[in-house]
């Protein structure tokens, strides 16, 4: 769930978790309400939202010899601001760009510091947070962020990320691609095909082609929907780079 500003996703998560909700529903919440709050307490790699994990049991379901194989399932309800959702899928499709794991990183590299330092950049202006690097001054965090995009060029390969405009395009089956353009920077392709089975075909032809970076099969019956589902493939990585660049003053190389 994505929220325009730190005190609506408070206001909704305290919403959801008051009586006049939950005494409604037979969900369990399954650890103490900060136990995933990755916005008060980050991740290292500078990973900000907070997770809601419940166990579902649906009305008139029973807990005995009934049990159907979906009562208790484990369903997790995450909450982003739009800048930390940005940062998040700005780290994924850089990973996708250049072949990396960011996102899973046990020791910090040189590249999981440029976000983590981004994040924290983000934080302090957005939220008014200062939850990473104490000992660094906002002016420090941008200085090391300029370095290191001088050294990696991450904002640059993000920035000409070209955005697909047009939804008339867009139909039930398509295919997204990202892909290295004639000057080698990567762009955005979509491709509107009649049927699932040529999707699919399409896909893994893509697939295999090394121009293509990532390929990946999408359906919807409503356009808009997909460009909402998709933000990471059509507008979150321009984003953040707006967000990093008017917020902490940083070129892109």
């Amino acid at each position: 769930m994505i929220f325009e500003n730190l005190d609506d996703l408070k206001a909704f998560r305290k919403h959801l978790h008051s009586n006049s909700v939950m005494r409604n529903v037979e969900h369990e919440l399954r650890h103490d309400l900060d136990k995933y709050d990755y916005i008060k307490c980050p991740k290292f790699t500078g990973y900000r939202d907070v997770h809601d994990v419940y166990k579902h049991y649906p009305r008139g379901s029973t807990r005995g010899q009934d049990k159907k194989p979906w009562d208790g399932l484990l369903v997790e309800v995450q909450y982003r601001t739009r800048a930390q959702h940005a940062w998040a899928t700005a780290v994924e499709i850089s990973d996708i760009l250049d072949g990396e794991q960011t996102k899973f990183e046990l020791d910090q590299s040189k590249r999981g510091r440029f976000f983590a330092l981004a994040s924290e950049i983000i934080a302090r202006r957005h939220e008014k947070m200062t939850r990473a690097f104490s000992e660094l001054t906002t002016d420090d965090l941008k200085s090391q962020l300029q370095d290191l995009e001088h050294e990696l060029g991450v904002l640059g390969r993000l920035a000409v990320l070209k955005k697909f405009e047009s939804s008339d395009e867009l139909k039930k089956h398509n295919v997204l691609n990202i892909y290295y353009d004639e000057k080698g920077r990567p762009a955005l392709e979509v491709i509107p095909l009649s049927t699932a089975q040529k999707a699919i075909e399409k896909a893994s032809k893509l697939e295999r082609n090394q121009d293509s970076i990532n390929a990946v099969y999408v359906r919807s019956d409503n356009p808009n929907q997909l460009r909402s589902a998709y933000r990471n493939y059509f507008t979150d990585p321009v984003d953040f780079v707006k967000i990093i660049q008017e917020e902490g003053e940083i070129d892109a190389v």
